[in-house]
């Protein structure tokens, strides 16, 4: 009796261990491709691969040139496994040691921007709508958030998919299945900055965007280029305004607006009396007013703008009479008037005394 068990427990050991290895083997192939890389295996665990396992051995000519000369890929799912296969000494040819450093083809290793994580620069007009795309692979259950960085201060706009800034304009419009998109609404020129798409991983995995506003620029000058703020007319004369635009803006098909420069009058505006010429290739624009004869009542502050994007004022004073002498017709600036005025009432205030 004793005699045959000991013949027997040998069988038995080996079966014991085609079982057991069987069983591991099941349970490696059961293990999805995304969690495999948090799998840790000790350099001294070893395992027998079932012949099914061993149909997806790639070929020796297939192994890079850094590979062991006893090494072997297995294929689990997307991802492989190189492992080192032992021979003599009494090792079974058949048995290969998982090493503690082996390698996970095309997977990564938690959250990823599918986008990258380099600075992205993005421009937006004035008064249009931006939105800012922060696409993630793998987030899991890690929370993401928008910060908003300007001027050495920094903002949190969004926890999640909760907006936690008191702006309106701000919020988060997602976009599934992993786009945490960052909408702004009616830019304005203090939503410039630097933008952060932040993952709560340790460290935090962050995605930058630089948002630039642009806006056109306007201003009005006399017949020489020059930019200026206050005109004098005579009665009876004409009234010559040029307004410069640069960075005008097209519309969305590529064709600029004729209507998106306009005068006014006070709060009047006016509809007759203006010209426009626009250059798409310099983005540029010019707007000449023009009205005659002047009268008294036409004195005041002339607006240019585009939209409700920018805008700038002169002053127009129109006297009745001849002008005086350092006083021409065309209009000077401001400060060479302001300062004349100033000299003759001094003047006359100390003849008086």
């Amino acid at each position: 009796m004793n005699h045959r068990v000991k013949k027997a427990f040998p069988i038995l050991l080996v079966l014991y261990e085609i079982i057991a290895t069987s069983k591991a083997a099941e349970s490696i192939e059961a293990i999805p491709p995304t969690t495999l890389e948090h799998l840790t295996i000790s350099p001294e665990v070893t395992t027998m691969v079932p012949e099914v396992e061993r149909k997806k051995v790639e070929p020796r000519e297939n192994l890079s040139k850094h590979d062991h000369p006893d090494t072997t890929k297995i294929e689990l799912g997307a991802t492989s496994i190189t492992m080192r296969q032992r021979h003599g000494n009494g090792h079974n040819p058949n048995r290969v040691v998982i090493p503690a450093h082996f390698h996970l083809s095309d997977s990564r290793f938690g959250p990823f921007f599918e986008e990258g994580s380099e600075v992205t620069n993005v421009t937006a007009r004035i008064g249009s709508t931006i939105n800012l795309d922060c696409r993630i692979g793998l987030l899991g259950d890690k929370t993401v958030t928008w910060t908003h960085q300007r001027n050495q201060s920094i903002n949190l706009l969004t926890v999640g998919r909760n907006a936690y800034s008191k702006d309106e304009r701000i919020h988060l419009a997602f976009r599934y299945p992993n786009n945490y998109r960052l909408q702004i609404s009616y830019v304005t020129r203090r939503d410039d900055g630097m933008y952060e798409c932040q993952v709560a991983t340790h460290p935090p995995k962050i995605k930058r965007i630089y948002l630039k506003i642009t806006a056109p620029v306007l201003k009005i000058v006399d017949e020489s280029g020059r930019r200026v703020f206050e005109r004098y007319y005579r009665a009876g004369s004409t009234l010559l305004l040029t307004c410069s635009v640069s960075s005008i803006g097209f519309s969305e098909n590529g064709q600029p607006d004729r209507d998106i420069i306009s005068w006014k009058h006070g709060d009047r505006v006016l509809h007759v009396g203006s010209s426009l010429n626009i250059s798409k290739e310099t983005d540029s624009a010019v707007s000449t007013l023009t009205i005659m004869p002047l009268e008294k009542s036409h004195s005041g502050n002339y607006t240019c703008s585009v939209g409700n994007l920018a805008e700038t004022t002169v002053t127009v004073h129109v006297l009745n009479g001849e002008l005086p002498a350092a006083v021409q017709t065309a209009g000077v600036r401001t400060t060479s008037i302001s300062s004349c005025v100033l000299s003759i009432l001094l003047c006359i205030s100390m003849f008086r005394r």
